[in-house]
C-alpha cells in the first residue's frame, strides 16, 4: 500500500508539472523602451504648475498569451528626475526624495483585475502594485489603457494621483520659502514595452 501511494503521488506531481509548465512557457517577456515617458505634475505657491520628467526608466514586463499583464517591475533612479528648467528645483526635489539615501523609485505589480481586450488590439485593466519612494511602500491602484502594435510592442498609458506626505516626504520649499510645492502630485506614464530577444 505505501508503494502504491508513492506511485500515485509521483503521478500527480508529474501531471501537475506537465499542466503548469505550458502556462509559464506561454508568457512573453518585455523590456521598457527608452522612448517611454513618465512625468510628474505638481503645484506651488508661485506658479500655476510644475513638471518633472523621468529621464531614465528601467523595467521588465511579462504578458500571457491572452495579452494580460502578469508581472511588472519599474525602476526610476531618483536623480534622473529632471525639471528641464531649474537646477534649484532639481536640488529641492532630490532633497525631498532623500535621493542620496534612497537612489531608486521602484514599482512592482501585485495583481491585475478587470482586464478587457478588444479586437482592435486595445485593452484596459486595473493594476494593483507597490510603489516604493524613500523606503516607504504604498499599495496603489492604477487604471491602465494599452494597445498592441504590429511590431510586437505594447504601449501602456495611465495616471496616478498621490500625496508626498503619504510616503513620509516633505513638500520642497526653496528660496527661503518663496517657492513652496503642494502636497499632491499627478504621475503620468506612457510606457513602450518591446519583446525581449
Amino acid at each position: 500500500m505505501p508503494s502504491l501511494n508513492l506511485r500515485l503521488l509521483a503521478y500527480v506531481l508529474v501531471l501537475a508539472l506537465v499542466l503548469v509548465a505550458p502556462v509559464y512557457a506561454q508568457t512573453t517577456e518585455y523590456t521598457i523602451a527608452s522612448e517611454s515617458n513618465l512625468y510628474v505634475d505638481g503645484t506651488s505657491n508661485s506658479t500655476p504648475e510644475w513638471r518633472v520628467y523621468a529621464t531614465q526608466i528601467d523595467g521588465t514586463l511579462s504578458m500571457d498569451e491572452e495579452g494580460s499583464v502578469v508581472s511588472v517591475q519599474l525602476v526610476v533612479p531618483s536623480k534622473m528626475m529632471k525639471s528641464r528648467k531649474s537646477p534649484i528645483m532639481d536640488r529641492g526635489m532630490y532633497g525631498a526624495l532623500k535621493a542620496n539615501e534612497h537612489p531608486e523609485i521602484v514599482y512592482e505589480l501585485a495583481s491585475v483585475s478587470d482586464f478587457a481586450a478588444s479586437d482592435d488590439g486595445t485593452f484596459t485593466l486595473n493594476a494593483t502594485g507597490n510603489l516604493t519612494i524613500a523606503a516607504t511602500t504604498q499599495e496603489i491602484l492604477i487604471p491602465v489603457e494599452g494597445v498592441s502594435q504590429e511590431d510586437g510592442s505594447v504601449h501602456f498609458t495611465g495616471t496616478h494621483t498621490m500625496l508626498m506626505t503619504d510616503y513620509g516626504l516633505k513638500p520642497p520649499s526653496m528660496m527661503f520659502g518663496q517657492f513652496r510645492t503642494g502636497d499632491e502630485l499627478v504621475i503620468t506614464f506612457e510606457l513602450i514595452a518591446v519583446p525581449g530577444e
